[in-house]
């Protein structure tokens, strides 16, 4: 009996330590000019709290907010006149996504998903439905920032559109947990070492 509470305590302890990531999932955007006739392109990388997000719905995140949904971010921008290389999520004053009040689905590409509006992703204008856009804090001008629906605008000044919204590969994002979750996986441990302890001293 004493065995089986210390079992389902440590059980109970890995279940609390692990939920923490039932809502995370790795994704990669991609972003081109080709649509614009210029070479630019640029890429996100980073783990999304689906949990926080209002789906379907609109979510806006702010710099104090942003960085525990958007985690790990990172953006790459490459063959633009100006501003390639890497930026991060501290580069950014607002992120916010629109699912066009469809529930998406972010285990698959999301360009494409229907909602009640049409096809969800950019397209030929007034079709264009829902969003997905970043905005930069303005102190760096080389920043790459939201310049209308689905589109940045580079630190060269080249329009560039979301060409892609999907899980990245298992090697395309380094997996960090978070600070919280090592929180609850040390308590919880400790937890079941004070219980067992305990127990050894009853006996």
């Amino acid at each position: 009996m004493k065995t089986t509470k210390i079992l389902l305590s440590i059980a109970g302890a890995v279940a609390l330590a692990t939920s923490a990531h039932a809502d995370l999932i790795d994704i990669q955007a991609q972003w081109s000019g080709a649509s614009f006739g210029n070479g630019a392109s640029a890429t996100a990388l980073f783990t999304l709290d689906t949990s926080a997000l209002n789906n379907p719905g609109f979510s806006s995140f702010n710099a104090a907010s942003f960085p525990s949904t958007f985690q790990n971010f990172q953006l790459t921008v490459a063959g633009a006149s100006a501003g390639n290389g890497a930026f991060t999520g501290a580069d950014f004053s607002v992120i916010f996504l629109n699912t066009a009040m469809g529930t998406l689905d972010f285990h698959s590409e999301l360009i494409g998903q229907s909602t009640p509006g049409g096809a969800w992703g950019p397209g030929a204008f007034p079709t264009t439905v829902g969003d997905f856009n970043l905005f930069s804090t303005g102190l760096n001008i080389l920043t790459p920032s939201g310049s209308s629906i689905f589109s940045l605008l580079t630190g060269g000044g080249e329009f560039i559109l979301l060409t892609s919204f999907a899980p990245a590969s298992p090697s395309a994002v380094v997996a960090v947990p978070e600070t919280s979750t090592w929180v609850m996986g040390f308590l919880a441990l400790g937890a079941v070492v004070f219980m067992v302890r305990r127990q050894a001293l009853r006996d």
